[in-house]
């Protein structure tokens, strides 16, 4: 069987899943820039935050249950293919909320925490059926705020629920790992991913290397290429990774 790493083969195909905040359109036109098939698979109605080049086929999903994902990957694999990367953003537009702990009730840490924990298990599910049904594998990049691994004191439910994303993607790598699937997690400086980020009071350490020292990531031209990588046949050696694309900032494990 041809893979895309194979000589001859045709252009990587990869499903980028978004739903929230829209990181998922600029990151979709980066990737089909750089020659990859594209499927956007988003939950978003109106307008992307960035325009989709032609031939990024844009799938309307939900995301409240594994049957409605997976119909989405469905739709997705008549029109390209399988994947064979898999790119994930789930950061609920309710959970950037500014509150104090003692606030936040039920419903809004079933939106900003559980939910989000639910559509990655979700993506992770569906993914694997299309990456089994290949039998070639691949990998599952799963992208998320860098502020969840310091805590941040007024976004607690959406920052529990981005390092709650992480620990599911450590160890669904650990179970996939000897079938061929490789699953990491992208930690990025959320300032870099999205403007809804720009007023929001953040962690900031006082000591810090200045963030990309003095200036925002650029998400098509750092952080796609971190996403390419780990999608190609160089990254597979990567597994369960944490990857911290905050300029230097806190530089943790």
């Amino acid at each position: 069987m041809m893979t895309n790493d194979s000589p001859g083969a045709t252009s990587r195909v990869i499903y980028v899943v978004g739903s929230g905040i829209d990181i998922g359109s600029p990151m979709a036109a980066a990737l089909a820039g750089g020659g990859a098939r594209v499927a956007w698979i988003s939950d978003l109605d109106g307008a992307p935050a960035t325009a989709l080049p032609d031939g990024v086929v844009r799938v309307p999903a939900r995301f409240d249950s594994r049957a409605a994902v997976t119909a989405a990957f469905a739709v997705a694999q008549e029109a390209l293919g399988p994947p064979q990367q898999v790119v994930l953003s789930v950061m609920p537009e309710a959970g950037v909320q500014p509150q104090d702990i003692v606030a936040t009730s039920d419903a809004q840490w079933r939106t900003a925490c559980g939910q989000p924990m639910k559509t990655t298990l979700y993506v992770l599910q569906a993914a694997h059926g299309l990456f089994t049904a290949a039998s070639g594998g691949g990998s599952v990049v799963v992208i998320g705020g860098s502020f969840s691994l310091a805590g941040a004191a007024q976004l607690i439910p959406f920052s529990t629920g981005i390092e709650g994303q992480r620990g599911l993607v450590k160890s669904t790598a650990r179970q996939w790992g000897k079938s061929g699937i490789t699953v990491n997690w992208v930690a990025a400086a959320a300032k870099g991913l999205s403007d809804r980020f720009a007023d929001i009071k953040l962690p900031f350490k006082g000591d810090s290397v200045p963030v990309a020292f003095g200036r925002t990531l650029d998400l098509a031209r750092e952080i796609v290429p971190v996403v390419e990588f780990l999608g190609g046949p160089a990254g597979r050696v990567m597994t369960g990774a944490t990857l911290l694309l905050d300029g230097g900032e806190w530089m943790v494990p």
